[in-house]
């Protein structure tokens, strides 16, 4: 299964204590743990007896089967209590902490890990939901915008003026990029002064789909409508698209924000604190609408595309080639 040969957040950080942790990906169960000086990944069963390890304990950085009490090492290399010449070994995958989250890939596969360009931002939050739809589904709706009249409460545009939103999509071999920019749907009054906007700003939502993992990096601002000035306040959001099972999917978001100049008054904290939960209720309400989706099919032959829906094709393609292989 090539998918597993690319980075995957499986956890975030503060979801892994000390404990080990059970995951799914690709429709593979892992055991993912602490070992001390990192985190290891092993498939979720003991070649001993079948055992979930994920039901044991981790003991001095290894993971203790709890039926046998066989002990996993992060490499697969095991050890017997009763049998001190046994050389077990169980299946191993590689695995790193890094941008608070832990990342599984295949043992041995050679994919670069994914990078977020951050420098000068701020942390907003980090977040997972469960999609419960197929990753080409889930992806479908976080690469378009013609959703966001209907479905999203804050970044967006009104339903009645999509018509003057301008989208652009250019793609190269591994990326899809799309452009859109157009009138901010009206915000509650008191937002538009904290956040430093203005009605009748124009927004941008500005986003590069990457395949190795599948994930989105989205560059979020606002216009001044006369002078095409960017406003102070930006957002820079990553999301991976996690494929737990052919029916289910995990939706990781790394967020971040520039330094408002509302620092220097010790508002900063409280325009991030705002800004995680907005961010928050915009991501539950796109995993709770791809959900109930009537269907769920990942196969777009058939269906009545529109101009905003262009991306959807170009992503298919990759998705194949790269993620897929």
């Amino acid at each position: 299964m090539a998918e597993l040969d690319h980075w995957h957040p499986v956890l975030l950080s503060r979801e892994l204590g000390a404990r080990p942790a059970a995951v799914r990906l690709c429709g593979r169960e892992l055991v993912v743990f602490r070992t001390g000086t990192g985190v290891g990944a092993l498939s979720d069963v003991c070649p001993h007896r079948g055992m979930r390890l994920s039901e044991g304990r981790v003991e001095d950085g290894r993971v203790v089967c709890p039926y046998h009490g066989w002990r996993w090492a992060a490499d697969g290399r095991g050890e017997s209590p009763g049998t001190a010449t046994a050389k077990p070994c169980a299946e191993a995958f590689d695995a790193v902490e890094r941008d608070g989250a832990v990342w599984v890939k295949r043992a041995g596969a050679d994919a670069a890990f994914p990078a977020l360009d951050v420098g000068g931002w701020s942390l907003v939050g980090r977040l997972r939901r469960r999609a419960q739809a197929p990753l080409e589904v889930v992806l479908d709706n976080f690469i378009e915008v013609e959703h966001t009249p209907s479905m999203h409460a804050l970044l967006g545009y009104p339903l009645e003026r999509m018509g003057e939103v301008r989208c652009e999509v250019t793609a190269t071999d591994t990326t899809v990029r799309v452009y859109n920019e157009g009138p901010q749907k009206p915000l509650p009054r008191a937002l538009n002064p904290l956040f430093q906007l203005r009605a009748g700003d124009l927004f941008v939502d500005d986003w590069t789909v990457r395949f190795s993992p599948v994930h989105a990096v989205y560059e979020q601002y606002w216009l001044d409508p006369d002078t095409r000035a960017r406003r102070p306040n930006a957002l820079r959001i990553g999301v991976f698209f996690v494929p737990v099972s052919a029916q289910e999917t995990d939706v990781v978001t790394l967020a971040y924000s520039l330094k408002s100049p509302w620092a220097r008054l010790g508002l900063n904290g409280l325009l991030l604190g705002l800004t995680r939960a907005f961010l928050a209720m915009e991501i539950d309400r796109d995993v709770a609408l791809v959900g109930r989706l009537a269907d769920k099919s990942p196969a777009l032959k058939g269906r009545s595309l529109g101009r905003f829906d262009k991306a959807l094709v170009l992503a298919r393609k990759r998705l194949e080639a790269i993620y897929r292989g």
